[in-house]
């Protein structure tokens, strides 16, 4: 079991997924503090704000041959030509001498984790935080060439994604550690593992393990934790069979699906392995005022899966939801998370 898992295990308590439909970076703050102040704040992602803050955009700053067409609102990866070859060399470079500065996430691509890391420095914040990163395959499948084929299929490019997105990791713990006893989580944000065993994603089952593992290492390395959130449906089995401390799902709509992976999990929660559970969904018309209590009764069918405590989240990023929903889903989280705590 990871020793940072120690301070969080068989506990109950409520984070966000990432993504707000908030336009202003300080109203995203005020939110996340005002919902989930006494349980774990978090990085609040804002897409509508800018084209920038799209995660596939937002974590392929200083990418090699990146390229943004924000009238389009599409990126790319040019390959061609001496300045992509050089970008390569160097980027590779500054992945083995753990450069961090060179993988910064700036100000334009993220203006809430920038208030948000000014408000934890302000309040010398010393409780838990959690943070997220684009996970490899996710990443590798949304960003094509020049000539349209995924950069996880480039040799190079392929090999350099889980170091790249490792030292964005590594910049984030960096940035939110504001205090020596400050505790975060990094996610690996992983949507598209929905295409494992498709024709979309080729990559073997120990590749995919072998990538998300890469950044696993170095979050703990951190002094962080790992967890993964993917909101579809997915070979669970392989998931856990990764180092991840966390497993965030969609428990909304696939919780069902996850429970038949009943070696997996068990095995997943024997070694200390947290669940988030993401069970707060973000469709706006179910969001009723009876739905905390609905809630609350589908996951004590579920006491295996509570044994070592849990995260309770949204099913996934609430930036397609209005604000005053948003608020109502995070204040259910909490308010699932204090029941909980209540009956276990």
């Amino acid at each position: 079991m990871n020793p940072f898992l120690s301070d969080i295990k068989n506990n109950f308590t409520a984070t966000g997924v990432g993504s707000l439909p908030c336009v202003d970076a300080d109203k995203a703050l005020d939110l996340v503090f005002e919902t989930l102040d006494f349980h774990i704040p978090f990085w609040p992602q804002l897409p509508r704000r800018s084209f920038y803050e799209n995660m596939y955009v937002q974590f392929s700053e200083n990418f090699p041959g990146f390229k943004i067409d924000e009238a389009n609102k599409s990126v790319s990866v040019d390959t061609t030509g001496a300045p992509y070859l050089a970008k390569l060399e160097e980027c590779f470079n500054k992945t083995q001498s753990a450069d961090l500065d060179y993988f910064a996430i700036t100000k334009p691509f993220a203006e809430g984790l920038h208030l948000f890391s000014d408000r934890l420095m302000g309040s010398s914040w010393q409780g838990w935080v959690k943070a997220q990163v684009i996970g490899p395959i996710s990443l590798g499948l949304s960003l094509l060439d020049e000539n349209k084929n995924p950069v996880l299929y480039n040799p190079e490019l392929g090999e350099l994604l889980p170091l790249f997105l490792s030292m964005k990791a590594a910049w984030l713990i960096r940035m939110l550690k504001v205090h020596s006893k400050t505790k975060i989580i990094i996610f690996i944000d992983e949507p598209y593992l929905v295409a494992v065993g498709t024709s979309q994603c080729s990559l073997t089952k120990t590749q995919i393990v072998d990538k998300i593992n890469q950044l696993v290492r170095v979050i703990h390395e951190g002094g962080a934790l790992a967890g993964i959130h993917c909101c579809g449906n997915t070979d669970w089995e392989m998931i856990m069979a990764t180092d991840i401390d966390i497993l965030n799902f969609d428990a909304y709509g696939y919780l069902d699906k996850l429970v038949l992976y009943e070696r997996a999990l068990g095995a997943f929660l024997k070694r200390g392995g947290i669940p988030a559970i993401g069970i707060v969904t973000t469709n706006e018309e179910v969001l009723v005022p009876d739905f905390v209590q609905c809630a609350f009764d589908v996951l004590k069918k579920h006491q295996n899966l509570l044994k070592n405590g849990a995260l309770i989240t949204t099913s996934c990023g609430c930036s397609g939801l209005s604000e005053k929903s948003t608020r109502f889903a995070h204040k259910a989280c909490a308010e699932l998370a204090q029941m909980l705590r209540s009956e276990y």
